[in-house]
């Protein structure tokens, strides 16, 4: 037959590997079990609100990308800088820490995490795992900047966000821009208080961002009109079950609206979680590779909207929170004020959990209740401003790095390259977190390189 692909899913990767393969002439099949494309960048929309799972915004140092994106809109989306905060014993400091925000702390824990960054210098915290493939958030955090900082900050965050302990979780749980940022921040505060920072440390939470006016969703929206364009086909309301062959005919089975259908094709790429890939392989995995995919990890994510009237709430897009039900606090009318009928505003929580625990199965009106005490206490809503609720799920939003994860992911990554035939990509199809941007180029480059196997004349 001729070169057909499918892929799984239709989050920003899939969309961007089908918009790369279809612009060369590749049939190509996107198959996405939810209503509406986008995966975790996907804007939820009813009568007029819309709310992110996120929230995103796009940004990017890759001019080629940027370009792509930015050219989907046929009115420019204009740049605005990203605002951001983080909600410390009742003061809003800048996030990433910067020496500026540490000093909003006041003179006492600015001056606490620099002695501590200090004597962990001139007596190095050691620990069998550091440096190592198992080296964990806590080895790793102590190390570089100290045991207050890791204490105040790390520590109850991650294990807030993870809900695993930090002593179980590797260190590749800490993205690198955060590392940036607080590796910058202790380098000012350990050479001299007064000191600038360079300007040559340009850290991709500078760089302008950019949004659609009624949702990020809008974004990979347009990317699958633009590969229905290019002659692809876009399906949503299809589950795949099962991905069968393991030579030059494959057919991917899957459900649209309760009815089992199959595709024929002869490459698969996969944007789904790992361990729901290998469940579904046909003929199965060895043993040792199932065991090491049901290993890997994912975090679900809830995300409550309230809508009100009250404007100007964060005095940014969002808030990160230590010792609360929820780790971020979003406000949709500082992305786009159309986010909302006018004169109303969307305030939303996002709070990590596993699929299947009660709060994944609550309601709007239970999730609200767990988060309103704290949100009044800290001045943001009370239940008196909120006219309406809004609930979104997403049961793998976040790949988790325990510190065993690598050798479980390399065994399963191992056994897909021996198929040929099946290619896992994206955040959840890679166990790697990434930004929007990141996810695009994964995508280009993963249809550049497969391109010349399909042959396409």
């Amino acid at each position: 037959m001729s070169a057909r692909v499918v892929i799984l899913g239709g989050g920003v990767s899939g969309l961007g590997m089908a918009w790369a393969l279809a612009g060369q002439g590749v049939s190509v099949d996107v198959l996405e079990a939810e209503p509406i494309v986008g995966g975790l960048a996907r804007t939820i929309r009813d009568d007029g609100y819309c709310l992110d799972l996120g929230p995103h915004s796009f940004f990017s140092e890759d001019e080629g990308v940027l370009r792509k994106v930015l050219a989907l809109f046929d009115e420019p989306l204009e740049p605005s800088p990203r605002r951001v905060k983080f909600l410390y014993r009742g003061k809003y400091l800048d996030y990433p820490l910067t020496p500026r925000s540490v000093m909003q702390m006041g003179p006492g824990p600015g001056i606490r995490i620099a002695a501590s960054a200090l004597r962990q210098k001139l007596l190095p915290y050691r620990s069998p795992t550091m440096g190592t493939p198992v080296e964990t958030v806590e080895d790793w955090a102590i190390s570089s900047f100290g045991r207050h900082l890791f204490e105040e900050f790390f520590k109850p965050y991650t294990e807030q966000f993870w809900k695993v302990p930090c002593t179980e979780l590797s260190s590749r749980s800490i993205p690198s821009n955060t590392r940036m940022s607080f590796t910058n921040t202790l380098r000012v505060l350990l050479s001299s208080a007064t000191a600038e920072e360079d300007p040559s440390l340009v850290e991709r939470e500078m760089l302008p961002t950019y949004y659609p006016r009624t949702g990020f969703g809008e974004v990979p929206e347009r990317i699958a009109a633009a590969v229905r364009a290019a002659g692809g086909r876009v399906h949503v309301g299809c589950r795949a079950l099962e991905v069968c062959g393991n030579g030059g005919g494959m057919r991917v089975v899957y459900e649209r609206g309760g009815i089992r259908e199959e595709m024929a094709c002869t490459q698969v790429v996969s944007t789904i979680p790992l361990n729901a890939l290998a469940a579904m392989l046909r003929p199965s995995p060895d043993p040792e590779t199932l065991a090491a995919a049901q290993r890997l990890e994912y975090r679900a994510l809830v995300v409550l909207g309230m809508v009100t009237q009250r404007q100007d709430i964060l005095g940014c897009g969002y808030v990160y929170v230590l010792n609360r039900p929820y780790n971020r606090v979003s406000e949709m009318n500082e992305f786009s004020a159309s986010t909302s009928p006018q004169g109303e505003n969307t305030l939303s929580v996002e709070i990590p959990c596993f699929v299947g625990s009660p709060l994944w199965n609550a309601g709007a009106e239970e999730v609200f209740d767990l988060c309103s005490a704290s949100l009044a206490a800290d001045g943001l809503l009370l239940p008196g401003d909120v006219k309406r609720l809004l609930l979104a799920r997403a049961p793998a939003a976040y790949p988790v790095y325990r510190k065993d994860y690598a050798e479980h992911l390399e065994r399963v990554q191992g056994y897909l390259a021996q198929r040929n035939n099946v290619w896992s990509l994206g955040r959840c199809g890679e166990l790697m977190y990434m930004d929007i941007d990141k996810c695009l180029a994964r995508a280009f480059a993963l249809a550049e390189r497969i391109l010349p196997a399909l042959a396409v004349t």
